[in-house]
């Protein structure tokens, strides 16, 4: 999309976040929400230090985009944000061959993008990242993101915890940041509007490589991912792959394809494309699902959770 386009992106007014959480992700963040007093703590922890530390940072030595820096891509933020009905955070773009975007910031919220990212995804696929960092910040997970790793640091200064006790606490942690990366990822898909976009993205993340991109199949990496989740014949297999996931911060990328692939294909999405979604002021009147019990907005014909009709 060139920066002179006029974009038919459908837009999200008054989106709660409800509408695109993932459900595990839903039930780790009210397990979160539940310790008192961690919340002022941490908010305040972090506007004394890091998030100060890091903006000095950012705004010294990274480029900060704005309408007059950096238009075009600026131009994909400002989009993204008004299709998820976000206030625009701070956006910076960092030298770092390292392809990756991350989101920090209570007070103020910052995205980063690093170079290696911006360098490999074309615009499309750009503001689909974007929609996800977006999503972070939509959903509120910078806060607690940070509280995770705080608590870890906290734990260990304030009441020291050794061995199986604190791989226990971080596999907990590492777990339900794989989850909060299932809602970002569909508030990707709420941006993009093509669940190929996304597609492209994971394939794009998971080979480092534009050069051999026009050689590659969603349909085959698809394809891949069900032969990933074949593997699980073994319980050798089971182990290996623990192994390797249960330290991940990002759930495996074929498993992030496929689960995005099955969700545009929800009547859940088609009901927030449709424009009946839940929001912020619909939030409070919410309902139960008779299915499953999860809580819904009263406009759903059909539950996130478990894609039943709940006009029964």
């Amino acid at each position: 999309m060139s920066p002179t386009e006029t974009s038919t992106r459908r837009r999200f007014p008054r989106l709660c976040s409800s509408a695109f959480e993932h459900p595990a992700d839903r039930q780790a963040l009210e397990a979160l929400r539940k310790i008192p007093g961690l919340d002022k703590l941490i908010r305040k922890m972090l506007e004394l230090g890091a998030e100060k530390i890091m903006r000095v940072e950012l705004l010294g030595g990274a480029v900060h985009i704005t309408p007059k820096q950096c238009p075009r891509v600026y131009k994909l933020f400002k989009e993204a944000c008004e299709i998820l009905d976000v206030h625009e955070p701070d956006l910076f773009l960092a030298s770092n061959p390292i392809v990756n975007a991350y989101t920090f910031g209570v007070e103020r919220p910052f995205i980063v993008l690093q170079s290696g990212l911006v360098d490999l995804l074309d615009d499309e696929e750009l503001m689909a990242v974007l929609g996800h960092e977006l999503g972070h910040v939509k959903a509120g997970h910078v806060l607690y993101r940070s509280l995770a790793l705080i608590m870890i640091q906290l734990v260990h200064m304030v009441v020291p915890i050794q061995g199986i006790a604190a791989i226990a606490l971080k596999i907990a942690l590492f777990d339900w940041y794989r989850k909060s990366e299932m809602t970002a990822d569909r508030a990707e898909l709420l941006v993009a509007q093509d669940v190929n976009i996304c597609l492209n993205v994971h394939m794009k993340l998971a080979s480092g490589s534009k050069t051999v991109f026009a050689q590659m199949s969603c349909h085959e990496f698809l394809k891949q991912a069900d032969s990933y989740e074949e593997m699980d014949y073994s319980t050798l297999n089971k182990v290996y792959k623990l192994l390797k996931e249960v330290f991940r911060t990002h759930p495996i990328p074929v498993y992030r394809a496929k689960e995005i692939k099955l969700w545009s294909e929800t009547k859940a999405f088609k009901e927030i494309m449709a424009g009946r979604y839940p929001t912020s002021e619909a939030e409070v009147n919410l309902r139960a699902c008779p299915h499953c019990q999860s809580k819904i907005a009263p406009s759903f014909f059909f539950c996130p959770d478990c894609g039943k009709n709940v006009r029964i």
